[in-house]
């Protein structure tokens, strides 16, 4: 299995199960370079592998790890072995729907972020908080969950209204602009 050779970004959108990670997430192929000419897939089975540039790819992550069941480990390894898949690619990028507290397989995901970091020493990471939900329900201890994520080298962290199902699209996908 070929490694990642270098995680440029890495991208995380935060909030519980059912909140809209998934659906804020798709907002991102509001951006044509995704090859979707600015419309937002409605199809369960999207790729998971998105072209940036020439030398450079996005893992497009639409299910939490914890809302898939799955452990650190397999979370880890199903990202290195995603992100490994196109070898003429020398530029990973990351983009995962991630639940903010912790269920029996996965620990909260201030962790998991945290050994995503210490396995793939992304350059940036950015930890996206939806509050309001995208039912308008506002995310408590937000001051503390975004001293907890700080903490974490290389985090940047932002808050984001889910309230709207397209207004952050390009906000996402800004973030792997590389021009």
């Amino acid at each position: 299995m070929n490694e990642p050779t270098y995680i440029e970004r890495a991208l995380f959108l935060m909030g519980e199960q059912d909140t809209g990670k998934s659906t804020q997430l798709r907002s991102m192929f509001l951006d044509h370079r995704l090859g979707k000419y600015g419309q937002i897939p409605e199809a369960h089975n999207l790729p998971n592998s998105y072209m940036l540039s020439n030398n450079r790819s996005l893992y497009l992550r639409l299910t939490s790890p914890h809302e898939a069941g799955e452990d650190i480990q397999e979370f880890l390894a199903k990202c290195r072995r995603e992100m490994s898949r196109s070898p003429l690619t020398r530029r990973r990028n990351f983009a995962g729907a991630l639940q903010i507290s912790g269920t029996d397989d996965l620990p909260e995901g201030r962790d998991v972020i945290e050994a995503f970091v210490e396995t793939f020493a992304p350059e940036r990471i950015r930890a996206v908080i939806l509050s309001p939900t995208c039912w308008g329900a506002s995310i408590d201890d937000i001051p503390l969950l975004t001293n907890e994520l700080r903490e974490i080298p290389r985090c940047e962290v932002i808050t984001v209204d889910a309230t709207d199902r397209t207004a952050n699209g390009l906000i996402y996908s800004d973030f792997f602009d590389f021009t």
